[in-house]
């Protein structure tokens, strides 16, 4: 008796624990989707609580700018009207820095901030140094003579004998550092004395120079913290508003050519064939990885599928565990009878142990004792 009554409580110990396993996953696969859904949307939204809010400050996704330059190797011939050959150079690698300042959360559900950019040349990563040299087009020379084709030919003299004075010509050698980041130029100076507005940049002259240590302009953008659907949305930049969009970091590659021909009047241009001449290409891209990585991969990726799995193997499991308890009630009521026999049993045999089970199956007299076959 003591072993069926301890078989009976773990039948019932195990059955109840499969009632709650199996309660528990309805519960989450009801729940669930909801929690993950609230989860996600929490960590997201830009607000001091949230889990990305320090990344979204100072965004620590490395990003890295790869810059190729096209070098011209026959600028002289160019200018004799040749074809131009160039060559690729590169890539020069540098390492991009984010951070926003002036963060201020507004009233209407958004938040304003400037955005800075630096960049860092990274020698492990580039093909050359900053200080390899590359001939290039003259980008200021050959602009203004395209700007001034169709001008007076007195005009066009006197920018000629201007350019031969300030030592300026079709083609430059210039640095990778000069041409990302700027150069000093005399015509950029003469220009700025008595054209102070015509070029948007002041002292030198490059092609990332506005970009490094800069900003990129005030930004009001909505939090998403009242309505999720507009989360990220631009509100306005630099006062202008009804702009769209989503600013966000992505993979992008970009060429950049000039098109430049002889300008009859300007000397410094030659016999040059009007042709495209491709400048230089840069692809920007960037990738989460490290502990960044791993925290939004935990938070955001494995939490949820772990609970999104547990709630099919809760239910699973209580209807396992449930199953035990009706099986053993099952098997309990049944009343099985144990007949010894010879390993020969004749017909008398037979006859004798079905006449002894018909007697089990009639009413015993009152007081009379039944007792069970046993090995």
């Amino acid at each position: 008796m003591g072993s069926r009554s301890r078989a009976r409580r773990v039948a019932a110990a195990l059955g109840f624990a499969g009632l709650l396993c199996a309660v528990l996953g309805v519960i989450m696969i009801v729940m669930v989707p909801s929690i993950i859904k609230q989860q996600v949307l929490k960590n997201v939204r830009i607000d001091p609580s949230s889990l990305s809010f320090n990344m979204w400050k100072e965004i620590p996704v490395p990003f890295y700018l790869s810059v190729y330059f096209f070098d011209v190797v026959n600028p002289n011939e160019i200018l004799q009207g040749q074809k131009p050959q160039v060559r690729e150079r590169g890539p020069y690698v540098y390492r991009e820095f984010r951070h926003k300042s002036n963060v201020t959360f507004n009233d209407n559900d958004t938040v304003s901030f400037l955005e800075y950019r630096s960049f860092q040349f990274q020698p492990d990563k580039s093909r050359g140094l900053e200080s390899d040299s590359i001939v290039m087009p003259n980008i200021l020379v050959l602009s203004a003579a395209m700007m001034m084709e169709n001008g007076p030919m007195s005009l066009k003299l006197i920018m000629t004998l201007a350019f031969s004075t300030l030592g300026e010509r079709a083609f430059m050698n210039r640095t990778v550092s000069e041409i990302m980041w700027g150069y000093e130029d005399p015509l950029i100076h003469l220009v700025n004395k008595y054209f102070p507005n015509m070029f948007p940049f002041k002292g030198k002259f490059g092609l990332f120079a506005e970009l490094n240590n800069s900003d990129s302009g005030l930004f009001t953008v909505f939090t998403g913290v009242k309505n999720f659907s507009r989360i990220h949305l631009v509100d306005k930049w630099n006062g202008v508003s009804k702009v769209t969009g989503i600013p966000m970091n992505c993979s992008v590659k970009l060429q950049l050519s000039l098109y430049i021909k002889s300008v009859k009047g300007i000397g410094q241009t030659g016999k040059i064939e009007p042709v495209i001449l491709p400048l230089m290409w840069f692809g920007e891209s960037g990738a989460m990885e490290g502990e960044t990585l791993q925290t939004f991969y935990s938070q955001l990726v494995l939490m949820p599928k772990v609970l999104h799995y547990a709630q099919y193997v809760l239910l699973a499991l209580g209807c396992v565990l449930l199953l035990i308890p009706i099986v053993y009630q099952i098997r309990s009521q049944e009343k099985c009878y144990l007949f010894w026999s010879s390993s020969k049993k004749g017909s008398k045999d037979k006859e004798a142990i079905q006449a002894y089970s018909e007697s089990l199956m009639t009413s015993a007299p009152k007081g009379t004792v039944l007792q069970e076959a046993r090995l």
